[in-house]
């Protein structure tokens, strides 16, 4: 059994020691270190160190939430007990790993991703990658090389099982902690398949204490995650020859989001939402804008801001300002013009507008407001 804080360690017992032995190497450390009876400088530090060992490995509960939360972490990453908040938001949940190359004659970038998702989300996700992949990963000479071995791992490691099982014991806790044991039961379940018989003896004990009855959740099919990185490449060539040899490998990553996804529309005008729900077009034609779909738990498309920037009306500086924003504000991207000079983004309240595709950077900038439109 591992001790992620060193708490056996610290009262020099096994991690299979009695409460009835615990008790006695504290009592007989405590007189040893107490600083009534230690004069050292440490002692004072040490006494503390193995009241803190004590009071959690005494109290059955506790020691419990310990001995399973130090299956899957360490002293580095070891949760904040009392903050514990469930990752993901949902029961069957996996970590999904993606391996994605953008390359072009001069240039290439290659990034790597770990989320938390549920089993349709990784499908979707891994199929975006693929997509990306096969059709923008090429064109560089370095970037082919990586590109060969980002396709090979996302064929052969789909999910992070280490991560997996980390997410299901700190969810598995997350829920018996805020006294809801049917989602803990459900998360322990997902975890035992994963582990090793005599770590897995510990999570069932752990479920069957929870006095619930769940059904075994359901397993993901890794086998369809791994055919999405095949299927993609042999869509897009008979959608090639379908279309007439249409040349792919000038589009940006919005474009193939209009030619794969259900929502194939390009809006000629442009549609303002407000926070309170209402909508509005504008009279006026602002030119082609290329949809991305809007998934607010979609936190890949999300932007912030280099520095203070205009959200303008439409895509040109002849609009009128919508609003001035500071830098480092976080925005949800909704669409790009084919020339990928103008981005459509949503704020905070919900408006919608325009900004230079090169006054922003992708990922979260300031926190996001409570409330905020652009996120669930």
């Amino acid at each position: 059994m591992k001790d992620a804080l060193g708490y056996y360690q610290i009262l020099q017992v096994e991690t299979t020691a009695s409460a009835e032995t615990i008790k006695k190497s504290y009592h007989n450390l405590a007189k040893i270190w107490h600083p009534d009876y230690n004069k050292d400088l440490q002692s004072t530090d040490i006494f503390q160190k193995i009241s803190v060992a004590y009071e959690v490995l005494i109290d059955n509960k506790k020691r419990t939430i310990y001995d399973l939360l130090s299956l899957v972490y360490t002293k580095e990453n070891y949760p904040d007990i009392d903050n514990m908040t469930i990752i993901g938001g949902g029961e069957n949940v996996a970590s999904v790993k993606t391996c994605k190359v953008i390359s072009w004659l001069t240039s290439f970038k290659k990034t790597s991703e770990v989320e938390v998702l549920c089993y349709s989300d990784a499908i979707k996700k891994h199929m975006q990658i693929s997509v990306i992949n096969w059709l923008l990963g090429w064109w560089h000479p370095k970037g082919f090389t990586n590109n060969i071995n980002a396709i090979i791992s996302n064929f052969k490691h789909p999910l992070s099982k280490s991560k997996t099982l980390q997410v299901n014991i700190h969810n598995m806790i997350s829920c018996y902690l805020a006294q809801n044991n049917v989602a803990s039961a459900k998360y322990g379940l997902a975890a035992i398949s994963e582990l090793e018989t005599l770590k897995a003896e510990q999570v069932k004990k752990f479920v069957q204490d929870l006095g619930v009855k769940v059904k075994q959740p359901q397993k993901w099919n890794i086998t369809m995650l791994r055919l999405v990185q095949l299927i993609i490449p042999f869509v897009v060539c008979c959608c090639s020859l379908f279309m007439g040899g249409r040349n792919y490998l000038n589009l940006s990553e919005a474009e193939l989001w209009s030619l794969f996804s259900k929502d194939k529309e390009i809006n000629y005008y442009q549609q303002v939402s407000y926070g309170n729900g209402e909508q509005s077009v504008d009279d006026m034609v602002v030119g082609k804008v290329i949809s991305i779909p809007l998934d607010k738990s979609d936190t890949s498309r999300l932007y912030h801001l280099k520095s203070e920037t205009k959200i303008m009306y439409g895509p040109s500086d002849d609009f009128d300002v919508i609003k001035v924003l500071s830098a480092q504000t976080t925005v949800r991207l909704t669409g790009v013009t084919p020339d990928d000079i103008w981005a459509r983004v949503m704020i905070d309240n919900g408006e919608i507008g325009f900004v230079h595709m090169d006054d922003l950077v992708q990922g979260i900038g300031k926190e996001i407001p409570f409330g905020s439109s652009i996120i669930n």
